[in-house]
């Protein structure tokens, strides 16, 4: 080989390695996180998926849990660490009258009892953790329904 071939060979290679890191740091570190959501043994039809930091991470995230299913692609993924899950659900169908003197009409409005109990949501003590490495799939089994909702009689 030339020895102007040489360094110039070398060259290409160090450019071409840093061309290779920089892609893969595209994302700063986060990771896709996917995974799979059941209530009392059936998929959430609908509902939300969030995840806090726990490890001083910069990032949090969530997603729409639809058909038992959610994702959270790496764009806006997470960063590795642990992290608090908290996931909702509403039934959509609990009908409150905000004005109780009033007839039904304007002031009537329909909100939601969340299915998902307090210790999956509002009050969660769950955690996963999220690796470099991955993959980060994470399936969640809700054993029990909130204590405020009545799931309808089969």
């Amino acid at each position: 080989m030339h020895p102007i071939q040489r360094p110039l060979s070398l060259l290409l290679v160090f450019a071409a390695a840093g061309l290779i890191a920089g892609c893969s740091g595209s994302y700063g570190g986060r990771m896709e996180v996917t995974g799979t959501v059941k209530l009392v043994g059936q998929p959430i039809q609908d509902g939300s998926i969030v995840f806090k930091p726990l490890d001083k991470q910069d990032t949090q995230s969530g997603a729409q849990i639809v058909k038992g299913e959610y994702k959270v692609p790496r764009p806006q993924g997470l960063k590795p660490g642990k992290y608090l899950v908290q996931i909702s659900s509403g039934d959509g169908k609990t009908p409150v009258n905000l004005d109780p003197d009033a007839a039904p009409g304007p002031s009537s409005n329909i909100t939601s009892v969340d299915r998902v109990p307090d210790d999956w949501n509002i009050r969660s003590t769950q955690q996963i953790e999220v690796t470099a490495s991955g993959p980060n799939k994470f399936d969640f089994e809700i054993p029990k329904y909130n204590a405020k909702y009545k799931p309808p009689k089969s």
